[in-house]
């Protein structure tokens, strides 16, 4: 593992930063060998090993101790509640938990519960790591099923080293580098930009438990880091709460409706930042494309498209339509998901080719993204994209966040609405709003509603959950 040889050539630096210690990459490496141990008598290769932890050194002391004995991990969300986790640790075969809460999950898992923020057993023999095969399972994650019910989404060692571990590479992180994590760490993205990144790189990872603009800006004085993953509604948040850091920094942004707002909001927040966007999804293991926009002072023109095709990934448009030929977008390469866990849906894959579900269209080699082909609406044998109208809303100077669903009509099939989450300082009427839209968009896709809320329901990696707003329009 490449987190035991930084623990070897450079043992005293810091590894992971929280606000109650500092730990280095030697505390960390003899920290996963005395946890491997402790975990040997029920853990081998291929076994199934859940964490519910939250985002404290724990969680990564005990992945790493999964995969030193060959396991598969399977991070879970820590907001669930016992009986959620009792349902997906049988739904998934997993067999073990760890956990920093007690949960009761049955007679048929076995359950270790963490203390404190970086809980190292203390053990008198060390067991030596596993050898598994490069397409041996290694990590069983969980995306959205067409059910609502998650699915496992089962990744082999060969999907991380064709995609999570070149990451790095791909962002330009190097072991001088501090990463600022502030996204809850179960997720995959903070499984790649945070941790995993960390790991290969050598870079420091400074672990925020909870996010907040207070909590971010005392971290960026304290830390002064040189990488942030973040999504858009953390973005504007800080920018609401007046934080400024003028530091050299590269910012992710992760599914970003308005690109050229969210890079707005991102350069008066972060004044002197790269930032950096990117498109991927669970089946293809994280990262499909990637748009290295630049600073505020020194950036190419292209905000609105997810960039080039990262290396290893083919990606080709299917049954490309309309002026910009836009279809299915197909994704083929070592990052393909290996199957589902879990469900009696089928994986979505063609002659290796993987079915995203996203529209896009390519445009001198760069991918842009229209939307979810199960997001489309039809009104009166008409398509809408929800996204064309979200990207036009969140244009006018009053919008902070949209999101637009299809509501039932008797008539029409589909009607779209449009839910709205305002800036502050701004109360816009809905009548302006679908003004707006009107003078920039054709006529069957304006809005026949806008409905103001105070936030949209979201999942804790920020995306919006559609499903819920359909149900209010129902």
């Amino acid at each position: 593992m490449a987190l035991l040889d930084w623990a070897f050539s450079q043992p005293h630096k810091d590894c992971m930063v929280t606000e109650e210690a500092r730990y280095s990459f030697a505390d960390l490496g003899s920290a996963v060998v005395a946890a491997a141990t402790m975990l040997a008598d029920r853990v081998g290769i291929g076994t199934r090993v859940g964490l519910f932890i939250d985002s404290t050194p724990n969680f990564v002391l005990y992945e790493y101790a999964a995969f030193y004995l060959g396991a598969v991990v399977t991070p879970i969300n820590r907001t669930m509640e016992e009986r959620e986790v009792r349902s997906l640790v049988e739904r998934l075969g997993i067999t073990v938990v760890v956990s920093d809460t007690p949960v009761d999950l049955g007679a048929q898992v076995s359950t270790h519960v963490v203390s404190g923020e970086f809980d190292v057993p203390r053990v008198e023999t060390r067991v030596r790591p596993a050898h598994i095969g490069i397409d041996d399972p290694a990590l069983l994650l969980q995306t959205s099923g067409s059910t609502g019910t998650a699915k496992g989404v089962l990744l082999a060692v060969r999907n991380l080293m064709a995609n999570y571990d070149a990451t790095y590479r791909w962002i330009g992180v190097g072991h001088t580098d501090t990463i600022l994590m502030t996204l809850p760490i179960f997720n995959t993205y903070a499984l790649n930009q945070g941790i995993n990144m960390m790991a290969m790189s050598g870079a420091t990872m400074h672990l925020l438990r909870r996010f907040s603009p207070e909590n971010v800006a005392a971290a960026l004085e304290r830390s002064r880091p040189t990488v942030l993953p973040m999504v858009p509604t953390m973005l504007t948040r800080l920018r609401q709460a007046g934080v400024r850091f003028d530091g050299p920094i590269k910012v992710g942004i992760a599914a970003a409706p308005s690109p050229s707002q969210i890079a707005a909001d991102a350069w008066h927040v972060f004044p002197n930042a790269h930032l950096y966007m990117g498109y991927g999804l669970t089946e293809a293991t994280a990262i499909a494309s990637l748009n290295h926009i630049g600073t505020a002072a020194d950036h190419h023109q292209d905000l609105t498209s997810t960039g080039l095709v990262v290396p290893g990934i083919e990606l080709r448009i299917d049954r490309p339509c309309g002026p910009d030929k836009r279809g299915e977008i197909l994704i083929k390469g070592d990052a393909v998901l290996r199957g589902y866990v879990g469900t009696d849906e089928p994986v979505p894959v063609t002659d290796g080719w993987l079915h995203t579900g996203d529209v896009g269209f390519l445009a001198d080699g760069r991918l842009t993204i229209v939307d979810r082909i199960r997001d489309l609406i039809i009104r009166g044998g008409q398509n809408i994209y929800p996204g064309e109208i979200e990207k036009v809303l969140t244009e006018h100077p009053a919008v902070l966040e949209v999101a637009v669903v299809g509501r039932p009509d008797d008539d029409l099939g589909e009607l779209p609405i449009a839910f709205v989450i305002r800036r502050r300082g701004f109360d816009p009427a809905p009548g302006a709003l679908r003004q707006w839209v009107q003078e920039r968009l054709a006529p069957f896709k304006v809005p026949v509603d806008v409905i103001v809320l105070d936030e949209l329901p979201k999942t804790p990696t920020g995306k919006t959950q559609k499903n819920d707003l359909r149900a209010m329009v129902r």
